[in-house]
């Protein structure tokens, strides 16, 4: 099953997309992220490089896994899903599973890269620490865009959503304290700021990320539940 799995993902089916992927996105957000850092503080700082890695990790899990339910929806498996076991250990967990050996494969490519590049090993093992979390919060986050975009037309809008704060709202460039009061609370509402602030200074405070991340996986529990039934009375999305 977990083979059916990677077999679905689009980015997977020739050595092209798997290039892009898994080397050339992170590759251009590190170096944008490491020059940007520079211009302003005259130092080369390995520690963005690698939080920005990190975040691109997760990311891709958020992303795989939206995917994949992405994928058993145009294909009405959701249907079969929500009707017999919508709560199936197996299926949810196959689809975590999947999604986290993306992330992973991600990172681990990445930061041996720049391992070899010259990059810290102190700071290397911080984010390998970190590295289960950081994807397991992107399964979560995956799975609530999915719900929060079930029924829309648009069934990426949720992914795309949460694609485009991600690396504001876990401070890669500037801890969220220095950003204005606004955006720091909006920056609250997401849990990557802690991870990264350990990757970059070797402090940790998970606690507030964990509680927000259960939060937000609360909401899409309850969004999945809620549209059980008007889904399969009515099948209105159409991909």
């Amino acid at each position: 099953m977990i083979a059916t799995q990677f077999s679905a993902l689009s980015f997977l089916h020739n050595w092209r997309t798997k290039l892009v992927y898994f080397f050339l996105t992170p590759l251009i957000d590190l170096s944008l992220l490491i020059l940007i850092a520079a211009q302003y503080t005259g130092n080369f700082n390995w520690m963005i490089g690698i939080a920005s890695i990190a975040i691109d990790a997760a990311r891709l899990t958020m992303q795989t896994m939206n995917e994949l339910l992405i994928k058993d929806a145009t294909l009405r498996i959701d249907f079969e899903l929500i009707a017999k076991r919508p709560f199936s250990p197996r299926y949810w967990l196959t689809k975590a599973v999947v999604a986290m050996i993306i992330g992973v494969s991600l990172a681990l490519i990445n930061l041996c890269l720049v391992f070899c590049l010259g990059a810290p090993l102190k700071i290397i093992i911080r984010a390998l620490i970190l590295l289960p979390l950081l994807n397991l919060y992107g399964v979560i986050f995956g799975f609530t865009a999915w719900t929060l975009s079930w029924q829309l037309n648009d069934p990426y809008f949720g992914q795309n959503l949460f694609s485009s704060l991600i690396e504001l709202v876990a401070g890669i460039l500037v801890t969220i304290t220095a950003y204005p009061t606004w955006l720091e609370r909006i920056a609250h509402l997401f849990p990557f700021s802690g991870p990264i602030d350990f990757i970059k200074f070797g402090y940790i405070n998970l606690t507030n990320g964990l509680i927000i991340t259960m939060i937000w996986l609360i909401i899409g529990v309850i969004a999945y539940i809620l549209q059980i039934k008007p889904i399969l009375q009515t099948r209105r999305y159409i991909y």
